[in-house]
């Protein structure tokens, strides 16, 4: 199973800036959980994974919402699954209220969009560490 970020035209993927915004702990925790995930080969559900209501924000899809606490700092993550059994990474955001921020479900929503109609996918580098 390979982490997946959508490729931008120049520069780095979205998901890269936003894990470079954080703090090196926080991106140590979000890496060392998603490459659990990849070296399970598998999404396994518990309590720091929930799936985002397609009902509720009016979409087709799963949308994954990972919880990742570090210190003081809760950040979500936002993914899907590939039909090659991939975890694509739709967006991420740092935790500053109960629910889901509109504005951060709509992002991940316009993201799946672009998967589905094939935009591309490269390997997300800061997965591939070992932590």
């Amino acid at each position: 199973m390979k982490i997946l970020t959508i490729q931008e035209s120049s520069g780095p993927s979205e998901f890269e800036l936003f894990l470079n915004s954080v703090s090196d702990e926080l991106t140590a925790a979000i890496c060392k959980k998603l490459h659990a995930y990849s070296e399970a080969n598998e999404i396994y559900m518990s309590n720091s994974l929930k799936i985002l209501k397609p009902k509720i924000w009016g979409y087709k899809g799963t949308i994954y919402k990972l919880r990742v606490d570090c210190g003081k700092e809760s950040a979500r993550i936002l993914f899907t699954k590939t039909p090659h059994n991939d975890i694509a990474l739709l967006h991420g955001f740092i935790k500053r209220s109960q629910k889901t921020p509109k504005k951060d479900a709509k992002i991940a929503i316009e993201n799946l969009e672009r998967i589905k109609n094939n935009v591309k996918l490269t390997e997300l580098p800061s997965a591939n560490s070992s932590l």
